[in-house]
């Protein structure tokens, strides 16, 4: 119960709520122990409620028709996920699955609504996180739409070495430890095509690559190649 606890302490619109507040919350949330791998909630199902990662790593996609998956972020402790289900009530916007051996909670909808009716400054903080996240997908769908998978790995890599930190929500160090799956999974590609996108920054001076990091040398350099169109 503490280890959630102080997931919840962490999740960016609970961080003020007082500490009765959040152990009602967790006292209400049902504990996962999950395994690589497996789903924790699946697209186009009724609303399991929030989740938050108390341990380990989440990927949230989207699937299509043709089986065709898109992974739109991937998350770590003291980030949630189907926060919009938990507001509205409509069905999984996605699949969220472990991308490790994790431990997530679940919190009924109906504690989320009561937590807003009672601390307004949740529902503020909520828009907030769901903005940004939105600013995030608006960028991924133009750089699937209009960019090249070089121009994707390109654009990635520009945000980590900026600053911002697109690869792992609640992992502020994920881009230090960046690996050529995560590029994989949050450009819309597989690992051996970058692999070959990354040999060629490397070669133009743009990177330099070690063993699970990648060196920014040259961020012009990819600015260049980050406009390149598919």
């Amino acid at each position: 119960m503490n280890q959630l606890v102080n997931a919840l302490g962490e999740v960016p619109y609970f961080q003020d709520l007082p500490a009765a507040a959040i152990e009602g919350i967790a006292h209400r949330a049902r504990l996962r122990q999950v395994t690589a791998g497996e789903p924790i909630v699946i697209q186009g199902q009724e609303c399991a409620g929030l989740g938050v990662v108390v341990a380990g790593q989440v990927r949230v996609s989207r699937s299509s028709p043709e089986g065709r998956e898109q992974v739109l972020r991937i998350l770590g402790p003291g980030r949630t996920f189907n926060d919009a289900a938990a507001i509205d009530g409509n069905p999984n916007p996605g699949t969220v699955t472990a991308a490790e051996d994790s431990v997530v909670g679940l919190i009924p909808r109906q504690t989320v609504l009561r937590v807003i009716d009672e601390y307004p400054a949740v529902a503020a903080a909520m828009l907030h996180l769901l903005a940004y996240r939105l600013r995030s997908l608006v960028d991924l769908t133009e750089d699937s739409a209009l960019h090249s998978v070089v121009a994707r790995v390109a654009r990635l890599l520009l945000r980590c070495s900026e600053g911002d930190q697109p690869l792992v929500e609640g992992v502020p160090d994920a881009c230090v430890r960046i690996t050529q799956q995560d590029i994989a999974a949050l450009t819309g590609s597989v690992r051996e095509v970058v692999q070959r996108a990354l040999k060629l920054l490397e070669q133009e001076g743009a990177i330099r690559m070690a063993r699970a990091r990648i060196h920014v040398l040259d961020p012009r350099i990819l600015r260049d190649y980050a406009e390149e169109q598919r």
